[in-house]
């Protein structure tokens, strides 16, 4: 995987998880990372270290498998 491939899955994970849970990557960023303008700050593309890209991919994961499923 290359870093723009990265930054990519990250930015993508956010805004779906930010979408389907009707919150702003803000407040997402804030609570994976304590740093609410981490995302924002990865949209216009400067850098972060892999530990950063996996605390928050950790926090969505979570975050998901404790939303309650919707119903079809």
């Amino acid at each position: 995987m290359t870093s723009d491939e990265i930054r990519t899955n990250l930015l993508t994970r956010a805004r779906t998880y930010a979408e389907n849970a009707k919150t702003s990557l803000s407040a997402i960023s804030l609570a994976a990372v304590n740093d609410s303008k981490f995302l924002k700050r990865v949209e216009v593309g400067e850098g972060f270290n892999i530990n950063t890209y996996q605390r928050v991919i950790d926090w969505i994961d979570a975050a998901e498998a404790a939303r309650p499923c919707e119903a079809a």
